[in-house]
């Protein structure tokens, strides 16, 4: 019994200890929450941040540095070029492979025979357009020339998607507007403006889907000619000199007999008319003269003389 009721006395004591303990604490913790309270404001009025938040701090929170992305540029690439190669048709072909291959296609084709030539003008996917634009350059024959564009239009794009955009919020509050319309002055107005609207929204669709289709796809032009064929010189000495002149004697006869050829037809027709004239001119000239009679005074017998 005495035991007992000496734990029971010192209960009292112990809860007294519990309080005291956490009276203390709280007053250390109030007084460090105060303490870091009045180091803010200190840091705040001296224009320097507190310790505790600064980056690798105990008990700081690790901060995060998030970069933002570029923005895409929407470029119009650009393209020309020549090229020389002993086979037209095979380059050609060959051409048209490698940008099917890279997902283009040709948009404009024209062939000629005389001369013998080609200018095709390829669509190239923009992603693609490096790559392809190397292989035309290497692959069909000796390059010639090359010329190059790029053009910014990321303005351009931006300013047409705004319009798109404001052009259908306003086609959506004409609509709106029309169904509460009460007389039919006011739906006249109102759809004659929603078919206004409506026009210049089909208008800045049309010039997006050209600009994508410019940003989206390098226009590219290869003009392919065959190579020139180097002119044969003749040796020289005897040789050359007589293969020199059989090959001017004979040129000179062509000539002639092209010269021959085109006035036969003119000759023929002067002699068809010439000659006549040329005769009757002579006629006229050298008149006949009158026949006249002669006659044989031998044969006639002296008068009075006898025949015998």
């Amino acid at each position: 019994m005495h035991t007992v009721r000496a734990g029971f006395a010192l209960v009292p004591v112990v809860v007294a200890v519990l309080l005291t303990g956490c009276a203390g604490g709280g007053s250390n913790s109030s007084s460090g929450v105060s303490n870091a309270a009045g180091s803010a404001a200190d840091a705040k009025r001296e224009g320097t941040a507190p310790k505790a938040m600064e980056p690798g701090a105990p008990g700081s929170a690790p901060q995060q540095i998030k970069l933002s992305a570029p923005a895409a540029r929407a470029v119009v690439y650009t393209a020309s070029m020549e090229v020389e190669t002993s086979d037209v048709e095979a380059a050609v072909t060959r051409a048209k492979a490698l940008v099917t291959q890279a997902g283009g296609h040709v948009a404009n084709e024209n062939a000629t025979t005389d001369p013998v030539g080609a200018s095709i003008t390829f669509k190239i996917p923009a992603e693609r357009y490096g790559t392809v634009l190397d292989g035309l350059s290497h692959r069909l024959g000796t390059r010639r020339a090359l010329r190059q564009e790029a053009e910014d239009v990321t303005e351009a794009v931006a300013d047409v998607e705004s319009r798109v955009r404001s052009a259908e919020a306003a086609l959506k509050s004409f609509r709106k507007l029309l169904d509460r319309a009460g007389t039919v002055a006011e739906v006249i107005n109102v759809e004659r403006e929603i078919s206004q609207r409506q026009a210049d929204l089909e208008a800045l669709q049309a010039k997006r889907r050209a600009l994508a289709e410019q940003t989206g796809f390098a226009t590219v032009t290869v003009r392919i000619e065959p190579t020139p064929k180097a002119a044969a010189r003749p040796g020289g000495g005897f040789t050359g000199g007589l293969r020199s002149g059989w090959a001017a004697f004979v040129g000179a006869l062509s000539a002639l007999a092209v010269a021959l050829g085109w006035l036969l037809p003119f000759l023929g027709a002067l002699a068809l008319i010439g000659v006549p004239v040329w005769r009757l001119s002579r006629l006229r000239r050298w008149p006949r003269r009158p026949r006249t009679e002669t006659r044989d005074l031998s044969d006639r017998e002296p008068a009075g003389q006898d025949p015998r």
